[in-house]
C-alpha cells in the first residue's frame, strides 16, 4: 500500500514538473515585459509621487488662496502626466517594434 501511494505522488509530481516546464518559458516572456515597463515609467512614476506630496501643501493653504494654488499644482502636474503618456508610448511602440522583429526572424527559420 505504501509503495502505490508513493508512486502517485511521484506521478503526481512529475506531471506538475511537466505543467511548470511548460509555463516556464511564458512566465518568463511576461516578467520581462512588465520589467520593460517598469523601467519605463518609473521616472514619471517617481515625478508624480513628488506632486503628490505637493499637493498636500495646496490644502494646508488658506482658503483664500486654495483655487489659486489648485491651478498652479494642476498646470505644474500636467508636463509630469504627458511625460509619463510619452514613456507609455515609446514602450508600446518598442514592444511592437520587438514583435514584428521576433516575428520576422520566426519566418527567416
Amino acid at each position: 500500500m505504501g509503495k502505490k501511494s508513493k508512486n502517485v505522488i511521484t506521478e503526481i509530481g512529475d506531471e506538475l514538473k511537466k505543467i511548470g516546464e511548460t509555463i516556464k518559458p511564458h512566465l518568463d516572456k511576461a516578467d520581462r515585459k512588465i520589467r520593460d515597463f517598469d523601467e519605463a515609467i518609473e521616472p514619471s512614476l517617481a515625478a508624480l509621487g513628488e506632486k503628490f506630496k505637493e499637493l498636500g501643501g495646496v490644502f494646508k493653504s488658506p482658503m483664500s488662496e486654495f483655487s489659486q494654488r489648485m491651478k498652479e499644482w494642476k498646470d505644474s502636474v500636467k508636463p509630469v502626466i504627458d511625460d509619463m503618456g510619452k514613456s507609455v508610448r515609446d514602450w508600446k511602440k518598442t514592444e511592437k517594434k520587438s514583435g514584428k522583429k521576433k516575428e520576422i526572424e520566426k519566418r527567416k527559420s
